[in-house]
């Protein structure tokens, strides 16, 4: 194993010199926590990406970046919280069928997430803790320097999800609740 750089805090404190997965982690989360369409993952991810939530099946990125932006339609504010960044420099002796040159990181951090529904006339904030692993390679053209010369291979989130979707009920019933009652 190679070098692991921490960093503590939120991740717009990263500095401008650290570490390669620190700048892509700096620049990734902006564009994953954003609500605005136009601003997408895409350019983060490899034409290959998977995205695994818990203990759900891989899907690949492409299928999960229009879900992404869904969510501007149902959510005021949406944003991740890091704690504890890892990121972890991946050696050629690491690596098996490692090609000089090919650069692999992974980079971990703890996070809580936080969301807020444009219905919810309270705007309670839903904190729910997160663990995130990102598999990161080299990336192939040289456009990619924003986000450290790499791209995520594979994106790994563990949450319990439950809160959201819990919340996200409670409102869609208040909701229909009221419809009915205005019909009558």
């Amino acid at each position: 194993m190679g070098k692991v750089t921490i960093h503590n805090g939120p991740y717009t404190a990263i500095s401008e010199n650290a570490s390669p997965g620190l700048q892509f982690l700096k620049q990734f989360l902006p564009a994953l926590d954003s609500l605005d369409p136009s601003r997408t993952v895409a350019p983060f991810l490899t034409p290959n990406a998977s995205i695994i939530v818990g203990s759900q099946p891989a899907n690949p990125g492409n299928r999960v970046i229009p879900l992404l932006e869904v969510r501007s339609k149902h959510l005021d504010r949406f944003r991740h919280d890091v704690h504890v960044v890892w990121d972890i420099e991946h050696t050629n002796a690491d690596q098996n069928q490692a090609i000089q040159g090919d650069t692999r990181r992974t980079v971990m951090f703890e996070a809580t997430s936080v969301t807020v529904f444009k219905n919810d006339p309270d705007q309670f904030e839903i904190k729910v803790k997160e663990f995130n692993v990102l598999e990161l390679v080299s990336s192939p053209s040289s456009g990619q320097e924003d986000n450290g010369g790499l791209l995520a291979r594979e994106i790994r989130t563990y949450m319990d999800a439950r809160p959201v979707q819990d919340q996200a009920a409670r409102l869609h019933s208040q909701s229909t609740y009221a419809e009915s009652k205005a019909q009558y």
